[in-house]
C-alpha cells in the first residue's frame, strides 16, 4: 500500500486586495479563498454588513472560482496539462484524467506578497508565481487599490523549443441574486495587454453585487472567452439526439488547440432561440444558417459544431442538419437557465496567454484582476460605497491602473516585503510583524466619505475598538499615519459629555455601541494620542483633541475615592470584558499612571502648564500607591479592594508601562519591580505547551470564583502575548520574550492558520500588537516634536540587523557595538539628537561618505549624537557611525 505522509492543511494565506477594498485569499493549496468584496457576508464571518433590505447571500465562489491552467507541448513532444492548485475536489477523473495538478507547491507568504513554485518532474518548464496587491508604506492611495497582480514565470527547461499557454477561468459574480443580471461582457487591447470586462446595465439596483469585474493579461498572444455557461467551462455531459452525448468542457478544447477561441458573444443567448421544433424546421436554409452563426458566437455551442464538422462536414451543410444543431442549442440554453438558481447562468470568463519558449528561455505572464463593486450599504440603509470609487470608474479601470503601473508597484509593494524580512534577529520575529499587517487589508473599512476603521474581528463586534487599537495601531501609525489619526478623531467625536470614551462603532461610522463602562478606555485614548504625536509631531492633532484629553482624565480621576491617586471604584468593566476586577486593579491603575504622564507631556508642549503640573503630583502619588498597595512581594496582584485581594498573577498587570516605555515615555514604577513582575508572569503563566495565558493562580494562591478559571484567564490572546513579549524584550529580558514570540509562531503554524488569529473572532485586530516585537527588538523610538531617534536594539546578539519604519518613511540599520549604519529605502527619516548603542564611545558620523560635524555623550546606557542642525536622510542615503578612526568597507 502507499504510505501518505499527511501534513496540516492551511486555512489561511495572503490577503489580496487594498486597504478598505475587501479581500480575497491565496492559499498555501494556490487556490483563491473567501471572496470577500462584494459587500457581502461570507462563510467564514461578514467583512461587510448588508442591509436588512437586500437579505441575499454571497455569490458562490468556492476556490476553483478563478483557476489557473497550464499547457505545454514540447517540439515532437505530447501536450500536458497541469492545474496550477493543489484540491482534490477539482478533479474529474472520469473523462479528463489528464486535467492533472502539479505534484506540489512551495508557498512562501510575506505579506503583502504570496510566492508559489509549482513543482512537477513530468513537465518540460519549470514554473512560479507571484502574487501581490499594490502595498506601498506612506501612500494609502495607491495601497487603496481594489485589485491585485498574478505573475507567472515559465521557465524552458530543456534544450528544445517548447510552446506554452496560460489559461486563467473565473466564474462571474456580478450582478448575482437578480433574475436577468443583463451581463455585458467586453474584450479590450492596449498594447500588449488584453482586458476584460463585465459590468451589468443594472446600475440603479442597490444590490452589493451590481458593479464590474476585469481580468487582464500582460504578455504572449492572448486569447479569450468573453463569456460562457458555468457548466461549459466545468463539464458537463452533452445529452443531444442528434450527437449522442459527448463530454463538452472548455478545458478539452484548451487542450487540443493550447488556446482559446476569442469569440465575439458578449452578451447572454439566453433568448436567442425561443421557437419550436416547427417553427426551426420551417426556417429556411439561408435563416437556420444565420442562427447558427449567431448560436456559434458563443464557445460552448462552437465547440459542438466543430466536433461535429470535423467527424462529417457535410451533415452541417444541409437543412436538416442544421436544424438539429439548432434544436440541440435550444435544449441546452434551456437547461444552462434552468440551472441559473435565481439568476441568469451565463457570463464566465477566461482568458489565456500563448507564447513559443527557445532553450532555456524564460518569460514573465502577468494577469491582473480588478474590482469595483460601489453598492456597500450600511445595515442601517444608508450608502456607505467605497473610498476607490474616487479613484476607478469601473473594474477596467482598476486593471489598467495596475497594469500601466505594475513596475512601481511591484519595486513599492516586494521592496517593503523584503525589507521587512531583511533581519539578523529570529525569523519567527520578522513572521509576525509581518503576518499580522494582513489583518489591515482582511478586516478594514475605508467609505466613500474617508471613513476608515478595522473590525475588531472580522464582521465581530465592531470597529475601531479603542481599547484594541490601543494594542493593534502602531503599524497602522508607521505606514499610514492619516489612517491612524482619522480613527483617533472619528471616535473623540462619539466621546461621552461626562468624558467615557467611545468602545467601538456598530453597525457602520455613524454610531457607537453603550460601551463606555469600560474604565480602561480613557487612558488607552490618552496614550494613543500622546503616541500618534510622538510619532508625527503634530501639534494641530493634539490641539483637536486636547478637550477630549482633558474630559478623559478628569473623569478617570473621579474613579479615586480615597485620594490616593488611583482608581478604586467602578473598576469592573475592561477590555476582558468577562472577567470582572474590583477595588484598584493593577492593570487598570497602570494604565492610569501611564496616561498621567502621557498627559503630562502633551500638555507641556501645548504650554498647559497647570495641567502638567497637576497631573505630575498626581502621578507621583499614585505610583507611591501602586507600589504600596498592590505589591505582593512578587509581582502586583489583580485587585485590592479594601481589606481584599486577589493574587492572581496577571500578564497584562504592568500594561501602562509597557506602552509608556515602547513610545519612549520611560516606567513610572521601579525597573527592579517591573523586571520582577515580569519575571514572575514568565514563572506562573508561561508554558511551552500552552504559550502565555492572561493570568494563573501561583501555588498555593486563595482561588476567587470570578478569576478562577475564567474564559479569558485561561486564554493566550496573541495579542497581549505579543505585546508582554516586546515589553520583556524592551526591559531587558530579551531571551523570555523571543521565547513567548516563537510559540506564537509554531502554535498558528501547526493549526495552520498562521495570518488569521483569533480572539472575539477571526483576524483578530489586538494581534496586530505584533509590530510592537520590531519595536522593542530594534529599540525604536521616535520624538519628532523634540527631533530625536533611538535605535537601541538590547543585547539579542552581536550585531543587529532589521528594518525601521516610520510615518514618514522605512529602512534598515545595521549595528554593533562598534558600528552603526542607517539607511533610507523609502520616503525620509530626519532627527537631530540621535541614540544607539553604548559601545560607540567616540563616534564619528558620515552620511553618504561625507563627515558630519556632531557632539556625543553617553546617557541611560546608549550613545548619544547630537548634531548641529536637524539630519534628513533621503531615499538611498546612508548615515554610519564608526568608534574612533575605523573604515567601515561595507554591509555583510
Amino acid at each position: 500500500m502507499s504510505t501518505i505522509h499527511q501534513n496540516m492543511t492551511h486555512d489561511s494565506g495572503i490577503p489580496l486586495g487594498g486597504l478598505g477594498t475587501g479581500s480575497i485569499e491565496i492559499r498555501p493549496d494556490g487556490y483563491f479563498h473567501e471572496w470577500q468584496i462584494f459587500n457581502l457576508g461570507t462563510d467564514r464571518g461578514d467583512w461587510a454588513w448588508q442591509p436588512e433590505s437586500c437579505c441575499m447571500e454571497a455569490p458562490a465562489m468556492p476556490p476553483g472560482a478563478l483557476s489557473f491552467f497550464l499547457w505545454v507541448k514540447p517540439e515532437g513532444g505530447p501536450v500536458l496539462v497541469r492545474r496550477l492548485g493543489l484540491r482534490a475536489d477539482q478533479h474529474n477523473l472520469y473523462s479528463r484524467a489528464w486535467a492533472k495538478s502539479v505534484s506540489s507547491i512551495t508557498f512562501d507568504g510575506r505579506f503583502p506578497v504570496a510566492t508559489l513554485e509549482y513543482h512537477d518532474d513530468d513537465l518540460p518548464v519549470a514554473v512560479s508565481a507571484t502574487a501581490f496587491s499594490p502595498f506601498a508604506p506612506h501612500d494609502a492611495r495607491a495601497s487603496g487599490t481594489p485589485g491585485f497582480h498574478l505573475v507567472f514565470r515559465v521557465r524552458n527547461r530543456t534544450e528544445r523549443p517548447v510552446e506554452t499557454c496560460l489559461l486563467a477561468t473565473l466564474t462571474n459574480p456580478v450582478a448575482r441574486g437578480l433574475k436577468s443580471r443583463g451581463l455585458v461582457n467586453t474584450v479590450s487591447r492596449d498594447g500588449r495587454t488584453a482586458f476584460l470586462l463585465s459590468r451589468t446595465g443594472r446600475a440603479a439596483e442597490r444590490l452589493p453585487t451590481v458593479g464590474s469585474l476585469a481580468l487582464s493579461v500582460t504578455g504572449g498572444e492572448p486569447s479569450w472567452v468573453l463569456g460562457d455557461y458555468g457548466l461549459y467551462f466545468t463539464g458537463l455531459h452533452w445529452h443531444s439526439d442528434a450527437y449522442g452525448v459527448p463530454h463538452e468542457c472548455l478545458l478539452d478544447d484548451f487542450r487540443d488547440a493550447g488556446r482559446l477561441p476569442s469569440l465575439p458573444g458578449g452578451r447572454s443567448p439566453a433568448g436567442m432561440l425561443r421557437l419550436t421544433d416547427r417553427q426551426i424546421a420551417a426556417l429556411s436554409k439561408r435563416e437556420k444558417q444565420a442562427l447558427a452563426k449567431k448560436a456559434r458566437r458563443y464557445a460552448c455551442f462552437d465547440s459542438v459544431w466543430r466536433r461535429v464538422e470535423s467527424v462529417d462536414p457535410a451533415l452541417l451543410k444541409t437543412g436538416r442538419g442544421l436544424a438539429d444543431f439548432l434544436r440541440d442549442v435550444r435544449k441546452h440554453l434551456d437547461h444552462f437557465e434552468g440551472d441559473a438558481r435565481g439568476g441568469e447562468a451565463w457570463g464566465d470568463m477566461a482568458l489565456a496567454s500563448t507564447r513559443t519558449l527557445a532553450a532555456s528561455e524564460q518569460a514573465d505572464t502577468r494577469f491582473a484582476l480588478g474590482w469595483h463593486f460601489p453598492n456597500h450599504y450600511s445595515s442601517l440603509g444608508g450608502r456607505l460605497g467605497h473610498m476607490y470609487e474616487r479613484w476607478f470608474t469601473d473594474a477596467e479601470d482598476v486593471c489598467r491602473f495596475l497594469t500601466a503601473n505594475y513596475e512601481t508597484q511591484r519595486r513599492a509593494t516586494c521592496g517593503f516585503a523584503d525589507a521587512l524580512y531583511d533581519t539578523t534577529l529570529p525569523s519567527e520575529m520578522a513572521d509576525a510583524w509581518s503576518g499580522q499587517l494582513s489583518t489591515l487589508v482582511k478586516c478594514s473599512w475605508w467609505t466613500r466619505a474617508g471613513d476608515f476603521g478595522i473590525w475588531e474581528g472580522l464582521g465581530c463586534c465592531g470597529f475601531h475598538t479603542t481599547d484594541i487599537t490601543y494594542q493593534g495601531s502602531f503599524n497602522i501609525l508607521a505606514l499610514f499615519p492619516e489612517l491612524q489619526k482619522g480613527q483617533m478623531e472619528m471616535g473623540a467625536r462619539f466621546q461621552r459629555e461626562d468624558g467615557r470614551v467611545h468602545h467601538f462603532f456598530t453597525p457602520d461610522f455613524s454610531r457607537v455601541d453603550d460601551g463606555f463602562d469600560r474604565v480602561d478606555m480613557n487612558q488607552q485614548f490618552v496614550l494613543l494620542v500622546c503616541r500618534d504625536y510622538l510619532w508625527t509631531g503634530d501639534r494641530q492633532y493634539v490641539r483637536r483633541l486636547w478637550p477630549n484629553i482633558c474630559r478623559a482624565m478628569d473623569n478617570t480621576a473621579q474613579l479615586d475615592r480615597d485620594g490616593d491617586g488611583l482608581p478604586d471604584h467602578d473598576t469592573k468593566r475592561n477590555t476582558y470584558d468577562v472577567w470582572d476586577f474590583r477595588g484598584t486593579p493593577a492593570y487598570i491603575a497602570d494604565l492610569w499612571l501611564a496616561a498621567l504622564q502621557a498627559a503630562a507631556r502633551l500638555a507641556d508642549d501645548l504650554g498647559e502648564t497647570k495641567r502638567a503640573a497637576a497631573w505630575r503630583r498626581t502621578l507621583r502619588k499614585g505610583a507611591a500607591a501602586f507600589e504600596k498597595k498592590l505589591w505582593n512581594g512578587a509581582y502586583y496582584s489583580l485587585w485590592v479592594d479594601g481589606a481584599e485581594r486577589d493574587e492572581c498573577c496577571m500578564t497584562d498587570q504592568l500594561s501602562g508601562e509597557w506602552f509608556a516605555q515602547l513610545i519612549g515615555l520611560g516606567p513610572a514604577l521601579p525597573v527592579a519591580r517591573i523586571r520582577a513582575a515580569l519575571g514572575a508572569v514568565m514563572k506562573h503563566n508561561y508554558s511551552d505547551e500552552g504559550g502565555l495565558q492572561n493570568a494563573n493562580y501561583p501555588p498555593g494562591s486563595v482561588l476567587r470564583l470570578a478569576t478562577h478559571r475564567n474564559l479569558q484567564q485561561v486564554a493566550p490572546w496573541t495579542g497581549i502575548e505579543y505585546a508582554i513579549g516586546s515589553m520583556m524584550i524592551d526591559f531587558g529580558m530579551a531571551a523570555e520574550g523571543a521565547r513567548i514570540v516563537k510559540n506564537v509562531h509554531q502554535r498558528y503554524m501547526r493549526a495552520g492558520r498562521f495570518w488569521n488569529h483569533v480572539e472575539c473572532g477571526s483576524h483578530y485586530y489586538r494581534a496586530m500588537s505584533s509590530w510592537a516585537v520590531l519595536l522593542a527588538a530594534t529599540g525604536f523610538k521616535l520624538d519628532i516634536p523634540n527631533d530625536r531617534l533611538a535605535i537601541c536594539p538590547p543585547t539579542l546578539a552581536p550585531r543587529t540587523r532589521a528594518p525601521w519604519v516610520s510615518p514618514t518613511g522605512y529602512g534598515s540599520f545595521d549595528q554593533t557595538d562598534e558600528v552603526f549604519i542607517l539607511e533610507c529605502e523609502s520616503g525620509t527619516i530626519a532627527f537631530r539628537e540621535l541614540r544607539v548603542r553604548p559601545g560607540i564611545r567616540k563616534p564619528v558620523v558620515r552620511v553618504n561618505s561625507r563627515k558630519v560635524a556632531a557632539g556625543s555623550g553617553q546617557e541611560d546606557g546608549a550613545t548619544v549624537i547630537r548634531f548641529h542642525r536637524k539630519r534628513t536622510l533621503r531615499r538611498h542615503d546612508r548615515l554610519v557611525v564608526e568608534d574612533g578612526s575605523g573604515k567601515v568597507e561595507g554591509r555583510s
